[in-house]
This record gives structure tokens, sequence and C-alpha cells, in this order.
């Protein structure tokens, strides 16, 4: 019994050393955007291995509690072209360390006070990619508020598939707002 509890104990401590491990009460805020990853064929995890009910996502590269590590590189408007990169842009390689993790996310209302469905419906999604604010997709787009771009140092942000808005909304996806979420750590069953 003794041999039991210690390997327990044991599994446990190494459950915890992971980035983004705590599950139960950890509650973080965060912003929701949206995302299809049936036409990104390059995230930092590569596809979802997945089980039906869970979505694919990629956390903010600098959300405060969820990110897996910083994503090198810097801010340079010069690989701009508007509101998008230049052609031949290369994005940068981030850090792997959340892939896997899962999340259950609950919509808590649309972003900025707009009216959205489904307040208090909830998903699990799972890391499969990192959403870098160095990324000139995410910085060019300086018309889009940074909490919806992963450019905000103080916004816990998920990039999630566009599938799971029906799921957290009960409407299309495009047919209405970013979301306002509640993060919790979760066991990827």
């Amino acid at each position: 019994m003794y041999t039991l509890s210690l390997f327990v104990g044991l599994l446990g401590l190494v459950a915890a050393s992971k980035p983004g491990l705590k599950f139960g009460s950890q509650k973080h805020q965060g912003v929701a955007t949206f995302n299809d990853y049936s036409k990104q064929g390059n995230t930092v995890c590569g596809p979802m291995a997945g089980s039906s009910g869970r979505y694919g996502a990629a956390a903010g590269d600098i959300s405060p509690d969820i990110s897996g590590g910083k994503c090198p590189g810097s801010i340079d408007m010069s690989l701009c072209d508007g509101q998008k990169p230049k052609s031949g842009y290369r994005a940068p390689q981030c850090p792997t360390r959340n892939c896997g993790l899962c999340y259950k996310v609950t919509n808590k209302g649309g972003y900025g006070g707009s009216r959205v469905g489904g307040v208090g419906n909830h998903i699990i999604v799972e890391i499969i990619d990192s959403c870098p604010n160095v990324h000139a997709a995410n910085f060019c787009k300086t018309e889009v508020p940074k909490e919806e771009r992963c450019n905000s140092h103080s916004t816990n942000q998920l990039d999630i598939d566009k599938s799971a808005y029906q799921a957290l909304t009960g409407q299309a996806f495009g047919s209405g707002p970013n979301l306002i979420i509640e993060i919790i750590p979760h066991r990827c069953n």
C-alpha cells in the first residue's frame, strides 16, 4: 500500500510540474477568438489528435496564466502590408510545452459588451497551436483591439477552432462577436 501511495504521489508531482496542468479550481478570465484550423496545416503541435467533443485551440504566447512560453521574434511593422503580413512572411517557431493540454471554456458573453447567445455554455479545448504576439498576422491588425489579436500581456487568449462557435453560442460562426470566456484547466478525457 505504501508503494502504491508513493507512486500516486510521484505521478501527481509529475503532472503538476507540466505548465498548465492545475486541474480543478483555478479559473481564469480571457477572450476567445476563432480560426479555421482545417485550412491551417502547420500548427505548432501538429493536427489535433482528437476524440469527439474536443476542439483545437491556440493559447496566446503572452497570456498571463495559460501561455506555454513566448515565441521568439519581435514586432516589426515593416513586415506588414496594410492589415496583413507581406507575401513570403515566415512565422516564428514557438515552444511546444502546452501541446495536448486541455481547458474547459465557458461562454461569459460577447466581447466588448456585445450581445451573444449561449452564455454559460461550455466546451473542452485541446491546445494544438500557439498564438504569437510577434506573428505579423496578429500585430499587423492594428484596427483590431490587442485583446483580440494575441497582443495583450494582461489577457488570457484562446484562438479556438471556428467549429466550436455554434456549441458556445448557439449561433453559426461569423454571425456574432468574439467572446469573453472563463478558462479552467481540465483533463483531456
